[in-house]
């Protein structure tokens, strides 16, 4: 057998025929993975809820800049409807019919309740003059402040001095002309329902129109709202010589200011704690990539002087600068205000 097998050899080799152990054939080249798509688990389409305030077709013109530019920047077709009130817009997120919003402070709060609502960057509308555009404006806060004033002269020197007096809110609802204040008030021992004659103007400016008009000789705004009137002319402002609003003040700075101030002009001798200005949320079951891109997408915008001015707002992350773990503990002063008012958000229009 042995003398067979050589033989056999012998003439493979003669005849220039190598015989190898048999092999299973050579692999094919291997190919490169082909990349994840990043975008894969994104929504085609989302859906931006606003509130409608007296014209829903005026309310989504006005954001015809900031959807198109998610849209052109992010790939996804971007839908915006409109709510008849805060809570209509929060209840279409809760059933998913609605992929974010922009809504105020107090209902952002209860969007996190009730609708799984997670804040992005903060809305920063830039005051403008007639004629101009927006603009990035750098001491603009994202935040801003209720203050309670009254007329020089008045006797109100402090908000202890307001027991017993007439006092005009602004209207049940609003964050800077009622629920703010009020919380200062019941802060320093004050209750409104009990220890004030309290109105509601209707309005901000009619609220301070109330003090210049000697119909009450206190009453509570925001401050942007003392600076618009006196720009107009229809109130002499005692403003801080820096002229600058959203400004943190002591209230030893506020009382300096108040005692400089001409008899017979408005001032202010109260200022509450900072309160944020409107976020931008989203659901935050969303992919984090797309919610990671979707604020980049925003922040980036400050960068685009035409986005600003077609848009007339722009957005800012104060996370790091307030030192924040994130975003969502700004608006922790709103929920302990809404729990010191016992405050149903819910029954918030």
């Amino acid at each position: 057998m042995e003398k067979t097998i050589v033989h056999k050899s012998l003439l493979a080799v003669a005849s220039g025929i190598m015989l190898v152990a048999c092999a299973a054939p050579a692999a094919p080249t291997a190919k490169a993975p082909v990349a994840a798509d990043p975008k894969a688990d994104w929504p085609k389409e989302i859906t931006i809820g606003f509130f409608a305030g007296d014209d829903a077709e005026k309310a989504l013109k006005d954001q015809t800049a900031f959807i198109d530019r998610i849209q052109k920047n992010m790939g996804v077709t971007v839908k915006g409807v409109t709510g008849s009130s805060y809570s209509a817009v929060i209840e279409a997120m809760r059933n998913k019919k609605a992929d974010a919003m922009i809504v105020g402070p107090f209902s952002y709060v209860l969007a996190v309740q009730e609708a799984n609502a997670e804040a992005l960057v903060v809305n920063l509308t830039p005051t403008v003059k007639k004629g101009d555009t927006a603009k990035i404006d750098p001491n603009l806060k994202p935040y801003y402040y209720s203050v309670l004033i009254t007329k020089k002269g008045s006797g109100i020197k402090s908000i202890n001095d307001l027991k017993g007096k007439d006092f005009a809110f602004v209207d049940p609802a609003s964050t800077s002309g009622h629920l703010m204040p009020k919380t200062s008030l019941l802060n320093n021992k004050i209750d409104p329902d009990k220890d004030m004659k309290v109105i509601f103007a209707g309005s901000h400016p009619s609220a301070v129109q109330a003090v210049w008009n000697n119909k009450v000789p206190a009453a509570a705004t925001f401050e942007g709202n003392l600076y618009a009137l006196a720009k107009d002319g229809q109130i002499d402002f005692c403003a801080f010589p820096d002229g600058i609003v959203g400004k943190p003040r002591t209230q030893a700075e506020v009382d300096a200011n108040y005692a400089n101030c001409k008899d017979g002009s408005i001032v202010p001798f109260f200022y509450s704690v900072p309160i944020p200005e409107t976020p931008f949320a989203v659901r935050a079951d969303l992919p984090q990539s797309f919610k990671d891109t979707m604020k980049k997408t925003l922040l980036d915008a400050t960068n685009d002087p035409a986005y600003v001015a077609a848009a007339g707002s722009y957005f800012v992350d104060p996370t790091k600068d307030l030192g924040l773990a994130r975003l969502d503990d700004f608006y922790n002063i709103l929920r302990d205000a809404a729990k010191l008012l016992n405050l149903d958000l819910k029954k918030m229009k």
